[in-house]
């Protein structure tokens, strides 16, 4: 059973108060309840009570989870741009769901997007990791996991967002994370990036089941 997920929210706040103060600084004050009950009336789903508390502590965390967090503001309009997506592949019928993979077997739906899929992190190069609302025949409603345009393989990270981020802020207690500024922004940007038991951290040309090593079915390194 994963830790008291408040704890860890204030847990990951402290953290990045004392290691990594500019990402702090980025975080936004927290949504409202109608902010977010508006938002499940446009997804036309229930979300998981986690989600909403992520949001409410902060409608924005920045950089803290080492991707770029979704502002709350801007879930529905990138849910929509995937649902559009979506509804191109099966009007012009490229078939496209066969080069899709789900680690594990049967745990994520083979498709190349599904209104199911609600992101929360992004590398702005079209892949998230994002709350499965729609799993396969063997995964579990609300669990984390990578899709996106270069995501054929997809992975759960986690089976719910509580162990998420149990998982993640273990990785900041042993310090196995790097923080780091990241280079052609015209102001300084900052990001956070973990590391496996062997040291290995991932950079950004690698894809997204690299910056969380060791996560759920995700490997710990990958070579390509």
């Amino acid at each position: 059973m994963p830790a008291d997920f408040p704890a860890l929210l204030t847990e990951l706040e402290d953290w990045l108060f004392l290691h990594a103060p500019a990402i702090h600084a980025q975080l936004k004050p927290g949504a409202t309840g109608p902010d977010l009950s508006s938002l499940e009336r446009q997804l036309g789903r229930k979300l998981p009570e986690a989600f909403r508390m992520l949001y409410q502590r902060h409608a924005y965390w920045g950089q803290a989870f080492g991707l770029d967090h979704v502002p709350l503001g801007h879930l529905a309009f990138e849910w929509q741009t995937w649902r559009e997506i979506e509804q191109q592949w099966r009007e012009r019928q490229w078939g496209l769901d066969e080069e899709h993979v789900s680690h594990p077997a049967g745990a994520i739906r083979t498709e190349y997007a599904t209104p199911g899929w609600v992101s929360f992190l992004k590398d702005w190069s079209g892949n998230s990791v994002g709350i499965d609302l729609n799993p396969g025949p063997h995964g579990t409603p609300g669990q984390v996991i990578t899709f996106g345009r270069d995501e054929d393989h997809k992975y759960v990270l986690a089976d719910s967002l509580e162990t998420f981020a149990e998982m993640y802020v273990a990785r900041l207690r042993t310090g196995q994370v790097r923080v780091m500024q990241l280079s052609g922004y015209s102001e300084p940007t900052w990001s956070l990036q973990l590391a496996d038991e062997t040291g290995f951290s991932a950079d950004w040309c690698r894809t997204l089941p690299d910056f969380y090593p060791g996560f759920g079915a995700a490997p710990a390194r990958r070579s390509h």
